[in-house]
């Protein structure tokens, strides 16, 4: 114990935030890194000392500082930033769009917390206008600003924002483009303006248009003159051309970008899209439609709209783009789809660190670029596996390969379906599976196209599928699917339709198609004719196994079929259908109310007795195998709960119900095989402890799971009638008193298999989750906690014989930071003899008070038994009191030193007077402490 009394729990103090003497505006978009910045600058400060300090977060906040990052605040934090800025915190909201885009948390759990964050995982940001921002905060110091695509350009002063971008890991150098002699792109911004005003879906038009505009871009055609021209004239003095190009890239093409925009926004021209299209996506920008003089019109138009002929010259295309991209705003709003996704530009070798462009605020995938690290790891496994694709197709003609197919040992099929959803493959390895298969990545399911090269196989191969006459050559299923695409013809992508066509399936020939169908009729009468043939041949149908095959026709399966039919017929009318009665009058017990199991025996036991042969039910069926036999005693233990039908059928070979009683009394002869059998399993429990056998399990040479098996059905049979318990049940109760349970004979082995364990030395240990027994066991036992309650009382019983009582079960095992934390009690309570701690206390840098805190909350608040709570009882039976803490404190503090040399100290004596004073309210139940 300590020396004085403990003192009350406070709680943290931190020093209150107090104006600054500079009052600092934020700018417009600006981050928050980088009004921070401008704040510690007014005080001639580094960011990296001012902020730590004022918000008390520590040193750490700024690890692995750039100048691209972004600063994020919780709420306590910003309100010292308010505070000390003296700007109020919603003009702070209203002008910087990341001031409240997080929350971070503090490690103590409260109190003021930040989080940096790198260039590469926020949206896109970089330097103000230089000019505006020296104008509006009368200093030279940079601000930055998020960008948008119609934020990039300032123009009063005619710049270009590029943004920040990294060049072997230094910044490129060049933020911001001179406009000066560029009237094209000044006018393209006064544009996108106009329609950012007037066009609702103008945001995400600008997405696809920008993702069509850097298509081209990548294709570097040698005719284009102005793209060139552009580029140079924004050049700064000895820029390297590769990474120029780089940056440069959307600054260039931004006129055509928007007049893109504009031709997608305008509704004339989507209306005209979509009645030329039918709303369907192209396979890629490289395919085209099949009609080709779909989209030259459209071409002519959006390049008139950009001032550009030589772009409808060039793009072959574009049609097939704008197609796709229009009607996918008809569908689901403007969009980039998987398959239409922007290619990686080219990049320069040696500019590894020059990362991937990032998202901008309000601007979705479409203008991203790939990551230097995506594309080689996509460019590695496309070159490591290109001998598999090249022998696949050369196999199979296609890469249309299921998703579990290997070859060659490769997974071929998995790879293909990651690289068909990965939206940013480089144009040349898109080239490369291009030039095995153009359509290695369709736009409709690829089960459509494996079911498609199946039938252009099948017309190489055989010739026309003359759909006319039903498709007379296919097998059924590829006939249905040929008959399917011809009935929805015209619902079918354009391209579909065109690769129909390549294997005859034009579109007269799909109107003309007939069902690849078989005449059912026909068909039943066949197969008739065989269950007739099977029935001559063996007596009955019900022989015949989902595996019989008569005169090349699966008749088992076919059976099996017919009785589910007839089942169903038969459950909605009563009455059976007209092929069972076809049926019936083969075989009437075709399809049984029982089991086909029991008729299979019955049977069998039939043509015993047309034979000649004799079922003599006195002497155990002499002459019969020792299952037929074992079967013939069980109908007789059974007769009066069998189905008249099958009575009178045991009565057409002799087993009347007189004689199946007199076989079920038992004679002196049976006797002697009982004690046999009884023999067995005494000496089968004495090695196993139970006989829960499974059905199959051989004693010495004797069938002792099957013979159990049939004395827990005469035992289950007497109990139904009521009749007293057998001498043969109670012989078996005595070897074991649960031979025979209510419930199933897997759950007593496992119950058998721990309480071995258990009476072999294993702990049981239900508060570590069962962790001294196997997995097996283990799980076993897990799964008997929750149903515990809906469990037969004699399952209970015996579950509490092993320890998992009722409250057992109900109690919350602990895990592994439990024992730790309970550890650490039993520790600290060894030395202070108690656990009534301060919220504050620290054991050997484990939060102990907080813990046990949180502990007590929750037993109060929970009405479930909970394991650490009853260690904790059993550590300090005081440990959660419902008095306070701190005079539990006190008052083992008195106990402590009641025998200390001198007496207790004065404190305690005087705490233990007060104690004594009339007038003082306490717990009564203190006085039992």
């Amino acid at each position: 114990m300590h020396d004085s009394l403990p003192p009350q729990s406070q709680p943290p103090r931190t020093a209150a935030a107090r104006p600054g003497p500079v009052r600092l505006a934020p700018l417009q978009g600006e981050t928050n890194l980088s009004y921070l910045d401008r704040l510690a600058d007014r005080y001639r400060l580094g960011v990296r000392d001012l902020i730590p300090a004022l918000v008390q977060v520590g040193g750490g906040l700024f690890k692995g500082y750039r100048t691209d990052g972004e600063v994020y605040l919780n709420a306590e934090a910003r309100a010292r930033i308010s505070t000390f800025s003296r700007v109020p915190e919603e003009t702070l909201r209203r002008a910087l769009p990341a001031w409240t885009a997080q929350e971070p948390i503090s490690p103590d759990g409260a109190g003021a917390a930040g989080r940096f964050r790198f260039g590469s995982v926020v949206p896109a940001a970089g330097e103000g206008c230089q000019l505006c921002t020296a104008a509006r905060t009368g200093r030279t110091k940079p601000a930055r600003v998020y960008l948008k695509p119609h934020t990039r350009i300032c123009p009063r002063h005619g710049r270009w924002m590029l943004g920040t971008h990294w060049i072997d890991g230094a910044p490129a150098g060049t933020e911001q483009i001179d406009l000066a002699g560029l009237a094209e792109v000044l006018a393209a911004h006064r544009q996108h303006q106009d329609l950012l005003r007037h066009q609702p879906d103008a945001a995400k038009a600008f997405e696809v248009a920008h993702a069509v505009v850097v298509s081209w871009w990548a294709q570097q055609w040698p005719e284009e003159e102005q793209w060139p021209h552009r580029e140079r004239q924004m050049a700064p003095p000895e820029a390297d051309p590769d990474w120029w190009r780089l940056l440069a890239r959307d600054a260039v093409t931004y006129p055509e970008t928007v007049a893109l925009t504009s031709a997608l926004t305008s509704e004339r021209t989507r209306q005209r899209l979509l009645d030329d299209t039918g709303g369907h996506l192209p396979h890629t920008r490289s395919h085209p439609w099949s009609d080709r003089s779909i989209g030259t019109g459209r071409e002519s138009a959006v390049a008139s709209r950009a001032d550009r002929l030589d772009l409808s010259r060039s793009s072959a295309g574009l049609g097939a783009a704008l197609c796709a991209l229009s009607c996918g705003h008809g569908r689901r709003g403007w969009a980039v789809d998987a398959a239409h996704g922007a290619p990686a530009p080219a990049r320069r070798p040696g500019t590894a660190g020059l990362p991937r462009r990032r998202p901008q605020v309000g601007e979705g995938r479409g203008c991203n670029a790939a990551s230097p690290r995506t594309s080689a790891q996509v460019g590695s496994g496309v070159h490591d596996r290109s001998g598999a694709r090249r022998a696949y197709a050369a196999v199979h003609g296609h890469l249309a390969a299921p998703i579990g197919e290997r070859f060659n040992g490769f997974a071929l099929g998995r790879w293909l379906s990651n690289h068909r959803k990965f939206p940013a493959m480089p144009p040349e390895h898109v080239a490369a599976l291009e030039a095995l298969d153009p359509w290695w990545r369709p736009p409709w399911t690829v089960m459509w196209q494996r079911s498609y090269y199946q039938a252009r196989d099948h017309t190489r191969a055989c010739g026309p599928l003359r759909p006319e006459h039903g498709f007379p050559t296919t097998s059924f299923g590829l006939g249905e699917w040929l008959y399917n695409q011809c009935i929805g013809y015209d619902d079918l992508h354009p391209a579909q339709q065109r690769l129909l066509t390549d294997i005859g399936l034009t579109h007269e020939a799909a109107q003309a198609a007939r069902p690849r169908r078989k005449h059912m009729a026909t068909h039943f009468q066949r197969v008739l004719a065989c269950a007739g043939a099977f029935a001559d041949a063996h007596g009955t149908l019900v022989n015949a196994t989902t595996d019989t095959i008569q005169d090349g026709l699966k008749l088992g399966q076919w059976l099996s079929n017919q009785r589910s039919k007839d089942r169903a017929y038969q459950h909605r009318h009563g009455s059976p259908s007209a092929r069972a009665l076809a049926l019936s009058a083969i075989d009437p017990w075709w399809n049984p109310p029982w089991t086909l199991e029991w008729q299979r025996s019955w049977h069998q036991a039939h043509t015993h007795v047309q034979d000649g042969h004799f079922l003599d039910t006195t002497a155990g069926f002499p002459g019969t195998s020792s299952a037929l036999a074992t079967w013939l005693t069980t109908q007789c233990a059974q007769y009066d709960t069998l189905q008249p039908e099958q009575q009178d059928l045991l009565a057409q070979i002799g087993l009347t119900a007189d004689r199946a009683r007199g076989a079920a009394a038992r004679p002196a002869e049976r006797e002697a095989d009982f004690a046999v059998g009884l023999g067995y399993a005494r000496s089968y429990h004495a090695i196993h402890g139970t006989l829960a056998a499974e059905i199959d399990t051989d004693h010495d040479g004797f069938q002792l799971g099957r013979w159990l098996r049939r004395q827990r059905q005469y035992a289950r049979i007497e109990a139904d009638r009521g009749a007293p318990q057998s001498a043969a049940a109670k012989a078996l109760s005595v070897v074991d008193p649960w031979w025979c349970p209510s419930w199933s004979l897997a759950w007593q082995r496992a119950w058998q298999q721990v309480h071995d364990q258990i009476n072999a030395g294993h702990r049981f240990d239900a508060d570590h989750h069962f962790r001294s027994f196997a997995p097996a066991q283990r799980t076993w036992l897990r799964q008997q906690r929750n149903p515990y309650d809906d469990l037969h009382p004699g399952q209970q019983r015996l579950l509490a014989g092993i320890g998992l009582t009722r409250e057992t079960a109900h109690t919350r095992p602990l895990n592994p930071y439990a024992e730790t934390a309970l550890a650490h009690a039993r520790a600290y309570a060894a030395v202070h003899h108690t656990l009534a701690v301060a919220h504050s206390t620290v054991h050997d840098g484990f939060p102990l008070g907080r813990w046990l805190n949180d502990q007590r909350q929750q037993a109060r608040r929970d009405t479930t038994p909970n394991a650490r709570h009853q260690t904790l009882t059993t550590i300090d039976p005081w440990w959660n009191p419902p008095w306070d803490l701190s005079w539990q404190r006190a008052y083992t503090r008195a106990r402590t030193t009641q025998t200390r040399p001198g007496g207790p100290p004065a404190e305690v004596r005087a705490w233990s007077t007060a104690q004594r004073t009339p007038g003082i309210v306490y717990d009564p139940s203190n006085r039992n402490s």
